[in-house]
C-alpha cells in the first residue's frame, strides 16, 4: 500500500504542477501579447519566479490534496 500511495502522490504532484505551470505560462504569454514586453527588465525575473512558484507550490500541496481524497474514500466505504 505504501508503494501505491507514493506512486499516486507522485502522479498527483506531476499533474498539478504541469497544469499549474502550463496555465501560468499561457497567461503570461497572453499578457505579453496583449500588453507587450515589460518596460523594466527586472520584470522578466519576477515572471520567471512566478512561473517557478507555479510549478513548485502544487508539489508541496499534493499531500494535502491526497489527504482530502483519502477522506472521501474512507467516507464512501
Amino acid at each position: 500500500m505504501a508503494r501505491e500511495r507514493s506512486e499516486g502522490r507522485r502522479r498527483l504532484a506531476l499533474l498539478m504542477s504541469a497544469t499549474s505551470g502550463s496555465l501560468c505560462a499561457l497567461a503570461m504569454v497572453v499578457v505579453l501579447v496583449v500588453y507587450g514586453t515589460p518596460y523594466n527588465p527586472l520584470w522578466w525575473g519576477v515572471m520567471a519566479a512566478i512561473l517557478v512558484a507555479a510549478v513548485l507550490v502544487p508539489r508541496a500541496l499534493a499531500p494535502a490534496v491526497e489527504w482530502v481524497i483519502d477522506g472521501y474514500r474512507d467516507e464512501r466505504g
